[in-house]
């Protein structure tokens, strides 16, 4: 019954294209395996163990409708481990990643609504995660305006965990869920090559032994962004405040009240045409040990890239509750318009003091260094290969809960390989028509 109903919903999407009098029809495709070699990824490695070598593969269609009116989206999904399924059944499942509609009231103004990603700015809240084998997707409605001198998103969700007829408590499964959720997106240019945005979100959670008590934590902060092609010169200031309820420390009946911060600054300087170099920092706020149990400092990134920042073998997808400094600088050599290097290295402080048997702890976690290498064979095939080594401290082991356990060094490759061919496309409507 579901491989009828995947059928009948592409044979009619593909249908519209056949009268170029409504909009333009896009069928595209994407395969992508991902094999990694894994000793110490995410965590040290006792060496008592072997290290793990995993092919992660992600293959999506996609259809898109781009008309006067209306713009749609249909993106069917399959994320797997390559020997998951026995060779002899399938017991894949394919799941929607994308199912949204646009209406365009007019030329600025538009609400999307069903599942969609949610992106904005350098993802560090909201993201559209490509890394990840799953992607990330919210059920949202989405109000759009734009005009030259400034643009505006508003969004709002509300969740269920099953079809029902009372307010009954919702099972937060992923736990990253939200009973509900809304936020507002502003971007204004300044002048040329200098740009300003605002975010703010709130999040509700329910309290566990009453569905009708919400809980907030508020989000709210922004960007201010310089970057002009004119210029050698790229710059990102960041910053987030956290108020509300943390509902990842539980107090009572209920969570503890969160009070936390995050702050980033980035620059790039392009030394030549084939070369730039960059550093920066990432601050996120900590608890300490001896913060009161209703309290707590420790922010939160919410739905934002975690293998995008804070280094590429993940040691810290999960922030320390203790907060987290991250010093980094690299380079990028772009040799030539098919290929390219990306080299970073991490410093990772602890931001608060933290208590090993009651003994403090060197607040320095580590170092990490990171190689990435790009290649595009055309429009579509592109491989994408790395290499990274995390250099423990004497605090890593503490940090890990691993004291007295023999570990691996920590190293982690991939090689990835991306093909996203166009099945096939109408042409664009007249704009007479």
């Amino acid at each position: 019954m579901k491989k009828k109903s995947t059928l009948l919903g592409i044979s009619l999407f593909t249908s519209l294209g056949f009268s170029t009098a409504y909009g333009q029809t896009t069928l595209d495709a994407e395969f992508r395996p991902r094999m990694e070699y894994r000793q110490g990824f995410r965590k040290p490695l006792a060496d008592s163990v072997n290290p793990a070598f995993v092919t992660l593969q992600r293959t999506r269609l996609n259809a898109d409708y781009k008309g006067k009116v209306l713009n749609a989206r249909l993106s069917l999904q399959d994320a797997r481990i390559w020997g998951n399924n026995d060779l002899k059944t399938n017991n894949s499942k394919v799941e929607i990643n994308e199912a949204w509609f646009e209406y365009l009231i007019n030329s600025g103004l538009s609400v999307q609504m069903g599942r969609q990603p949610l992106k904005y700015d350098d993802q560090r809240i909201f993201a559209s995660p490509n890394w990840s084998n799953t992607g990330m997707s919210h059920d949202v409605l989405v109000t759009k305006f734009n005009s030259p001198f400034i643009q505006a998103h508003a969004g709002f969700a509300y969740n269920n965990t099953k079809d029902t007829l009372l307010n009954v408590a919702f099972t937060y499964t992923p736990k990253q869920n939200y009973k509900t959720m809304g936020y507002l997106w502003l971007s204004k240019p300044i002048f040329a090559g200098l740009s300003l945005t605002a975010l703010g979100v709130c999040e509700g959670f329910e309290k566990k032994t009453n569905p009708k008590i919400v809980y907030p934590r508020i989000t709210y902060g922004g960007n201010l962004i310089y970057a002009n092609d004119s210029s050698a010169f790229a710059g990102t200031l960041t910053g987030y405040l956290q108020q509300g309820k943390d509902p990842n420390k539980v107090f009572g009946k209920g969570y503890a009240n969160l009070k936390a911060f995050f702050i980033a600054a980035k620059a790039s300087y392009k030394v030549l045409d084939k070369l730039s170099v960059n550093a920066g920092t990432d601050y996120y706020s900590g608890s300490s040990a001896s913060i009161a149990t209703d309290k707590s400092n420790s922010f939160n990134r919410l739905y934002g890239a975690t293998h995008s920042y804070n280094g590429s073998m993940e040691f810290f997808s999960t922030l320390p509750t203790q907060g987290l400094l991250d010093y980094y600088g690299g380079f990028t050599s772009k040799l030539t318009s098919k290929f390219s290097v990306d080299i970073a290295a991490h410093a990772f402080y602890l931001n608060k003091n933290m208590f090993y048997k009651k003994e403090k702890i060197n607040k320095c976690l580590g170092h990490e260094t990171d190689i990435t290498v790009n290649y595009s064979v055309s429009k579509e095939i592109a491989f994408q290969a790395g290499y990274s080594i995390y250099l423990n401290s004497n605090s890593t082991s503490k940090y890990f809960k691993m004291v007295g356990v023999k570990t691996y060094s920590n190293q982690w490759a991939f090689l990835m390989i991306t093909v996203k061919p166009q099945l096939y496309k109408t042409p664009p409507v007249p704009d007479g028509k």
